[in-house]
């Protein structure tokens, strides 16, 4: 019975790390996009804000966020030191959720010991 309950803790557990990870993801590979998206949004709204007509507004907005995405282009590496951290991430969680199924291995080989008390 207690190798079955520490079996389950032990799965619990992996799962919740699973679902962790997954959502450091989402929120890493969101945060990717929604980022540009905000600067635009806010650019827009301080632009539109001082009287500029919301299309005007719009194309300029659009125009700084890319021309600061394109100077984080031209820095060497940047881009790969981006992907390298999501990747590590990644790699990260792969290696917690292996970890827990050897511990889940480790688990199901033990001997069942007799709890009977009979004299």
């Amino acid at each position: 019975m207690a190798r079955c309950l520490s079996l389950a803790l032990v799965r619990f557990i992996q799962f919740s790390a699973l679902v962790f990870y997954i959502y450091i993801m989402f929120v890493y590979i969101g945060a990717l996009f929604l980022i540009p998206l905000a600067g635009i949004y806010h650019l827009f709204n301080i632009l539109n804000f001082f009287g500029l007509h919301a299309f005007f507004a719009i194309v300029i907005a659009t125009a700084v966020v890319a021309s600061i995405i394109y100077l984080g282009y031209k820095i060497p590496k940047f881009f790969l030191i981006i992907k390298d951290f999501g990747s590590k991430i990644v790699s990260l969680g792969f290696n917690q959720i292996k970890q827990f199924s050897q511990v889940a291995e480790e688990i199901k080989s033990l001997p069942i010991k007799n709890t009977n008390i009979s004299n």
